[in-house]
């Protein structure tokens, strides 16, 4: 199913829900939560991710949420209503919520607001691969031990945009970090683009959301520039 059905799908469905459990007939609000539910759409679609873990191991699935929304857009609650089966794509769902909240600001006149959405993750005959190339100039035991944990870290955490792989685009991202003495990442900038600003994102959001290993030889800082890959390859 292409990315613009499953939008028209998802909108629709929302209107239908308004419409069948509130109101006898349409009115001037249900066509606000409608274009409110194509934002929020659009919002689940450029921040959901396909976690590393899930794809090396070639596992697919849905996960079908239940989502409220307070009046200002906050997200004051979900739940899972069926599972993926796979715990890894289940447990993505939290990732996902965080990242797209606040939601925008619901019509007027509605105080909150329920909603169920399906989370696909399908690699739709594509294989895909990460990868992060870290290098360090020192060439000491402590250096380059340090340098494959934060390889390790990132491969666990590193994810591909759904949206991406459903339309097909790959990208390199290259990204600079400063690094403290223990391994807090102070700052992150993208030097040289993918291309696709999804992919620049995502890539910015990684190193905000990771912390690396203290320093070895009590260096007080490091700057890295780490290339980020994203790259999809048909099957057979």
């Amino acid at each position: 199913m292409s990315p613009t059905s499953t939008r028209t799908i998802f909108t629709l469905g929302l209107f239908a829900f308004l419409c069948g459990t509130t109101v006898p007939s349409a009115t001037a609000q249900d066509y606000d939560l409608a274009t409110w539910g194509e934002r929020v759409y659009d919002a689940f679609a450029s921040k959901q991710r396909y976690p590393k873990r899930a794809l090396d191991a070639k596992l697919e699935g849905t996960v079908k949420v239940e989502v409220t929304v307070g009046q200002n857009g906050d997200i004051i609650g979900f739940r899972i209503n069926q599972s993926s089966g796979h715990n890894v794509l289940d447990g993505s769902v939290l990732q996902i919520l965080n990242r797209i909240n606040p939601l925008p600001p619901l019509p007027e006149g509605l105080s909150s607001f329920n909603f169920k959405i399906p989370l696909r993750f399908n690699m739709d005959e594509q294989q895909t691969q990460l990868g992060a190339d870290i290098q360090v100039a020192e060439a000491t035991p402590d250096w380059q031990g340090w340098q494959r944990d934060v390889s390790r870290i990132l491969a666990r955490y590193q994810g591909y945009p759904t949206q991406l792989i459903e339309e097909g685009i790959e990208g390199t991202v290259r990204v600079k970090v400063q690094i403290a003495m223990d391994g807090t990442i102070l700052a992150q900038q993208v030097v040289e683009s993918s291309g696709n600003p999804i992919l620049d994102d995502e890539a910015v959001d990684l190193m905000r959301r990771v912390s690396f290993p203290k320093l070895p030889e009590n260096r007080e800082s490091v700057s890295l520039t780490i290339p980020l890959s994203y790259k999809i390859n048909a099957k057979g």
